[in-house]
């Protein structure tokens, strides 16, 4: 696990702080990782906008 796969997942990174650590972590994650990543941070979006509509 990454840094920010540690702090989203505690909480301490917000999905915006999330999104850009992993924009400046990009080049440095191997490619399975970085694709956990996306997926994870994709699914808390849709999360989020789901609670917004709801």
């Amino acid at each position: 696990m990454c840094l920010i796969c540690i702090d989203f997942d505690r909480g301490s990174l917000k999905l915006r702080e999330a999104k850009r650590a992993l924009g400046e972590m990009r080049g440095m994650l191997d490619q399975q990782h970085l694709k956990e990543v996306e997926r994870k941070l994709a699914e808390a979006e849709r999360a989020a906008q789901s609670d917004d509509d709801g």
